[in-house]
């Protein structure tokens, strides 16, 4: 009987379950066709580990392992089987992300109704369209509308009319344009084709830094796998002086022997035992302890270098594998904990920097479609955490800009970083105006009028006849 291979099961949201970063490595290789064994050699995780993260995924429904052998299975038949959210809710599937105090607020509310509002409106951020209207990715325009009714008919604020709501109404009403907004995308064609192509980059760029990540443990692991490299090779033994003598010498010692027996034999010497040469060389022994000591230490020296070595090849080759599948995370993973072996091989340091710029190149432009999606969106706070991603990448005056208008943008946004990043892109492209615009409009809602007047003063001397420019120095009463 073959072996059963783990697949990941259709239309899982998995941001909906807390995953730690191997998790998420290990999903981006399940593909319905390899076995443990072969995920393990794969990512290069241990077996046991890889057997402990299939056993978890496999419980939350993730995956489910099967015959690889086997037909098949046939499509979904109801869409609307899929649980939404606020039945995951209700079935007490998921817990609880508010502070259960904010339940005793007084509001015209049930505790039911309030902990559904509360359940939704912190969860938000985790759940894409599908799953806030608990529909598949194969589900028609009727069923887009049909679980849209069913969920404003919960969160319209309408419903709750002359009710006292408290800091529920405006919860409710962010929850009510959320569902509004999915049902928009959904509903038509064109921009559900460019909201699918947005998850996608989501998928990619989360398996992309769940690899990093365990890039950086497997590099920490990799150190200190290197350390006790080092401690467990025996240090040369330092040559010590041979103790001086403290009684006789030996020839005194002889020449006593000699004069008593020939004493006792009346002055005839005893005939001696032959033994060799005092003044043949011991090949065994050096000519002075430094000379043993350097011998011992250039052994040391040689078997530390072979083990490390010997870790050091092994994800090299990782990495050779990796980019011969054109996997440069993975490669780039890989070369990383190979330098952690070999520091001092330059040409591995140099070939690791090479991918790890591939790598850097793939993710940022994954990262940028992501941020002009949500710019188009209007979700500013996504789009400047987007946006700083791709700037700590590529760090152009671009990407610096449009973090920091973003971040200006964003109610939640940090006012001190979005100013960083238009003073970093001022600092790469000092003659491009709209990076001075956009410093003098942080300032301005920071309320540094100074600071905001220097800014427009140098925005000046470079465009005086710029339109947002003179709206701004207008707001400044100049």
């Amino acid at each position: 009987m073959a072996e059963k291979v783990p697949r990941l099961v259709p239309g899982v949201d998995i941001r909906s379950f807390k995953l730690d970063p191997m998790d998420g490595f290990l999903m981006t290789r399940i593909d319905g066709k390899l076995g443990p064994k072969e995920l393990g050699r794969e990512t290069g995780l241990p077996d046991f580990s890889v057997a402990r993260a299939l056993e978890k995924l496999e419980k939350l429904g993730i995956i489910q392992l099967i015959d690889p052998n086997a037909p098949p299975p046939p499509p979904p038949q109801a869409p609307a089987e899929r649980k939404s959210a606020i039945a995951q809710f209700d079935a007490g599937l998921l817990a609880p992300k508010y502070d259960p105090k904010e339940l005793e607020e007084p509001a015209d509310l049930t505790p039911e109704q309030k902990k559904r509002i509360l359940d939704f409106f912190y969860r938000l951020d985790d759940l894409d369209h599908y799953t806030l209207l608990g529909i598949t990715a194969e589900a028609d325009k009727k069923g887009v509308k049909r679980a849209y009714f069913e969920l404003a008919a919960t969160f319209h604020p309408d419903r709750y009319f002359k009710k006292e709501l408290g800091s529920f109404k405006p919860k409710m009403e962010e929850l009510f344009n959320r569902i509004t907004e999915a049902h928009d995308t959904l509903a038509d064609a064109a921009t559900r084709a460019e909201y699918d192509a947005y998850l996608a980059e989501v998928a990619t760029t989360r398996g992309m830094e769940a690899m990093l990540e365990r890039a950086m443990a497997e590099s920490a692991r990799a150190a200190a796998e290197a350390a006790r490299a080092v401690q467990a090779a025996p240090p040369p033994p330092v040559p010590t002086a041979p103790p001086q003598p403290t009684g006789p010498s030996p020839d005194e010692i002889r020449r006593r022997k000699e004069a008593l027996a020939r004493r006792l034999t009346g002055g005839v010497r005893p005939p001696q035992a032959s033994r060799p040469p005092s003044d043949k060389p011991n090949p065994l022994r050096y000519s002075n302890p430094q000379d043993a000591m350097d011998a011992l230490k250039r052994r040391y020296e040689d078997r530390l270098e072979s083990a490390t070595q010997a870790h050091a090849q092994r994800y090299v080759q990782a990495a050779e594998d990796a980019l011969a599948k054109n996997d440069l995370v993975a490669a780039s993973t890989a070369f990383n904990i190979a330098t952690k072996f070999a520091p001092d091989d330059v040409d591995l340091a140099m070939r690791a920097q090479e991918v790890k710029n591939l790598a850097d190149k793939l993710l940022a432009e994954s990262y940028l479609k992501q941020a002009q999606y949500e710019e188009r969106q209007g979700h500013w706070f996504e789009a400047g955490r987007s946006w700083q991603k791709v700037a700590k990448i590529r760090n152009d005056a671009v990407s610096h800009e449009r973090a920091a208008n973003a971040l200006l943008h964003s109610p939640e946004g940090d006012l001190h970083e979005a100013a960083e990043h238009a003073k970093q892109a001022i600092t790469l492209q000092p003659g491009v105006i709209e990076n001075h615009v956009t410093l003098v409009e942080v300032y301005l809602k920071a309320g540094l009028t100074a600071s905001a007047r220097r800014a427009a003063e140098a925005a000046n001397a470079l465009d005086p006849k710029h339109p947002p420019l003179l709206a701004l120095l207008k707001r400044l009463g100049k």
